[in-house]
């Protein structure tokens, strides 16, 4: 049975097994990660109504370039049920370890959401329809504004 999170104007379900984090609930954006037991997590941002997204998708590049070298950035759209969103596919190396990620993003009338998932690259081939099982259960409860 999933466990479910519901805080700020958002709600998803997520693996019982999983760690799950509020990073940052009282200042903006508030935050929140759920960790598999491996090396993947799936984090998401949540920003104030009309929040632009690119500055935001910018930024966690930049942090994430900061880190790592030679990041692989490419854009990317992605449906989630029946939602579209917007956001970039990256790829990195840690240590020999090719790191898969995803940065996607969705603006609605309470909030903008951009959230972030990654893991290596063989468990993200795995765990990839969980992450996404997770922003599709987010999503059922929110409607896109129209861009």
């Amino acid at each position: 049975m999933p466990a479910v999170y519901e805080k700020f104007g958002v709600r998803f379900q997520y693996p019982e097994n999983w760690a799950i984090t509020d990073e940052e609930d009282e200042h903006w954006p508030r935050t929140v990660t759920v960790q598999s037991g491996d090396t993947g997590f799936w984090s998401l941002h949540v920003y104030p109504p009309l929040h632009e997204t690119k500055p935001v998708v910018d930024e966690l590049v930049a942090a994430i370039s900061s880190e790592f070298a030679d990041v692989e950035v490419l854009p990317a759209a992605e449906t989630f049920g029946d939602t579209d969103t917007t956001g970039v596919d990256l790829a990195f190396f840690y240590l020999d370890l090719l790191v898969e990620a995803k940065i996607r993003c969705l603006r609605t009338p309470s909030g903008t959401l951009v959230w972030l998932y990654q893991a290596e690259s063989r468990e993200f081939e795995a765990i990839e329809p969980v992450f996404q099982a997770i922003a599709v259960s987010m999503l059922r409860t929110q409607v896109p504004l129209v861009e």
